[in-house]
């Protein structure tokens, strides 16, 4: 068997749509242990998505702090 045959294929809208659930998750402020994936390669596709995510719902939430006059709260990143 060729190592083609032997290694798992990752297709690139698969794990597309991993990266995309795993933003969405991030986005909506669920936990990174609710990643659904037992492979690491999806997996790993889904945690880049749910960083990504996180990170874009802390800049939504600083924007709209600043905007109604809040002053920021400094946290500390995990």
């Amino acid at each position: 068997m060729s190592d083609r045959q032997q290694a798992p294929h990752w297709s690139v809208a698969s794990l597309t749509k991993a990266y995309q659930q795993g933003y969405m998750a991030g986005l909506a402020g669920h936990a990174p242990d609710t990643q659904p994936f037992p492979a690491s390669v999806p997996a790993a596709a889904w945690e880049a998505g749910w960083v990504d995510g996180k990170a874009q719902r802390r800049l939504s939430e600083e924007n709209i702090n600043r905007a109604a006059g809040h002053t920021p709260v400094t946290q500390k990143h995990a």
